[in-house]
């Protein structure tokens, strides 16, 4: 039959085109190519997100003297858009959670930070001890945070930070009002 066989190069261009993440998903999905550090990449997206954590804390409008809500904004609106980012990513990479995604890395700091005070962001120390115990948490994954991974798609990526974020935030906060930091 005429036309029934095929060279490789036809077949090849016939199949349907990959799936290509628009270039936003990856500049946030790897929280501006933190994410593409070639050893720990989620040790380098929490520490690419201290900078932000202190101009939230520091800086800007001035939240209750109680509480400083503005990390926690911050995690709230990059949330979805990181859920968007991480699936993209995922789709085009064809791997669940893949390592160069760190947005998630991103919220779970920003949460971590987001049940001090104002004062509290005066303190490296505060910064320092946040930052392990948002590493310990994210690795660790104790209870729900691990089975939270099991989520679909962007979910998964993202959740199980979420979770680690606030359980590191409320030890934070708890160390903090225990005058230990």
């Amino acid at each position: 039959m005429p036309g029934a066989r095929r060279s490789r190069k036809s077949r090849t261009l016939n199949e349907a085109p990959k799936f290509k993440a628009p270039l936003w998903t990856w500049v946030l999905g790897t929280w501006f190519g933190s994410g593409l550090s070639p050893l720990v990449s989620g040790t380098t997206g929490t520490m690419a997100t201290l900078p932000l954590v202190a101009m939230l804390g520091l800086g800007g409008i001035p939240g209750p003297l109680f509480w400083n809500p503005w990390p926690l904004l911050g995690a709230v609106l990059l949330f979805y858009p990181g859920v968007l980012a991480a699936t993209a990513m995922e789709r085009e990479s064809g791997r669940h959670d893949d390592g160069r995604i760190v947005v998630d890395e991103a919220v779970g700091t920003l949460l971590t930070f987001s049940f001090l005070a104002p004062a509290a962001f005066l303190s490296p120390w505060v910064y320092l001890a946040g930052f392990f115990l948002f590493r310990i948490f994210d690795v660790w994954k104790p209870w729900i945070i691990g089975y939270s991974q099991s989520l679909p798609r962007g979910w998964g990526v993202m959740v199980d930070d979420v979770l680690g974020g606030l359980a590191a935030g409320l030890v934070l906060a708890g160390l903090r009002a225990a005058s230990l930091l």
